[in-house]
């Protein structure tokens, strides 16, 4: 006997819940395959061939790597780590609930991976989908739960604890487990960002530089011969993204999981099923035209990449060597 799952209906994107904890694993798992789509648009680019330029060379040595998505994302599991480990100090039984981790997107210019997975967009949501776990409740969270278990005494103590008292109006909540934690596990970047606060302006300088322009009419004059008209590779990605989520919702409107139970498994409807085969095409032609139409441009957009990086490292020496004698 099937039936669909529709008392797990969770939206597309949702912001990141930090009250108690994120225990309800498919808002994990969308949350998780929209960074796994950044982290993959964000990889794309990187069309280095001898080591990293000089701006990443001075991420991997602050962060262990040049990769901001990645770090950030484990900086917010140490932080949630810290919090359960104070909450559990103060004497309450407070829990984390298991991460999962998406799947590794495809090296950039990996041709053969592109041919069998695209750019990993629709096979990373099916890796999702047979990670959820449908015994968990729709907004479950086992701290709340447990917190309603608790005399008025010390339930009242428990969110003092976990977030501080009362903030004037206007004015961030601080004291708790929350912000202590943040500000612990975050301290390294917010040392980076408040000395270098003009680093995200990396991306444009380099967008906007004659020879990288160059490159770029080429590549986009060779997808265009492809049927494939995008003004960037990162457009492709987030219009393969967009077009699965419009894929599920036609069947799914409400925004459901689109999981079907038969005889006790899980399995993804077959509708929804052979749309995201369908569209599966689309994705891997697409991302293998990115990759042959990349390929001829590749040393022209490292080149202005290097070039860039190397213009702000040499502006801000100064500020990164404070930095870096402030990591070690």
């Amino acid at each position: 006997m099937s039936r669909s799952v529709q008392q797990w209906a969770v939206p597309w994107l949702r912001g990141r819940a930090l009250l108690l904890s994120r225990s309800m694993s498919f808002v994990r798992a969308f949350g998780s395959l929209i960074l796994f789509v950044v982290l993959t648009a964000a990889c794309a680019s990187n069309t280095q061939a001898s080591g990293p330029a000089p701006f990443d060379a001075v991420l991997i040595e602050l962060f262990g790597t040049d990769n901001t998505d990645a770090y950030l994302v484990e900086t917010e599991r140490d932080a949630a780590k810290l919090v359960m480990a104070c909450m559990n100090n103060a004497g309450f039984e407070f829990q984390m609930p298991p991460l999962t981790d998406p799947l590794d997107p495809p090296e950039p210019m990996d041709l053969e991976a592109a041919h069998a997975d695209g750019f990993g967009i629709i096979a990373g949501f099916r890796f999702q989908l047979s990670e959820f776990d449908a015994s968990i409740p729709q907004g479950y969270d086992p701290n709340l739960a447990y917190a309603s278990t608790l005399s008025l005494e010390e339930f009242q103590r428990f969110f003092f604890t976990l977030n501080g008292p009362e903030a004037e109006p206007g004015q961030l909540q601080e004291g708790g487990c929350n912000s202590q934690s943040s500000n612990l596990a975050y301290a390294d970047w917010l040392r980076f960002t408040e000395a270098l606060p003009n680093f995200r302006a990396l991306g444009e300088e380099r967008d906007t530089h004659p020879d990288w322009l160059a490159a770029q009419a080429q590549w986009r004059s060779c997808m265009l011969d492809r049927g494939f008209d995008y003004a960037e590779p990162d457009a492709i990605r987030t219009d393969a993204f967009s077009r699965m989520r419009d894929t599920v919702n036609e069947v799914y409107p409400g925004g459901q999981v689109p999981l079907i139970e038969t005889d006790g498994d899980f399995m993804v409807d077959p509708k929804v099923d052979i749309l995201l085969n369908e569209l599966s095409q689309f994705e891997r032609s697409a991302a293998v035209a990115n990759i042959e139409c990349t390929e001829p441009v590749a040393q022209h957009f490292d080149k202005v990449e290097r070039l860039v990086q190397q213009a702000f490292v040499d502006r801000n020496q100064e500020t990164i060597d404070e930095l870096l004698v402030a990591s070690r």
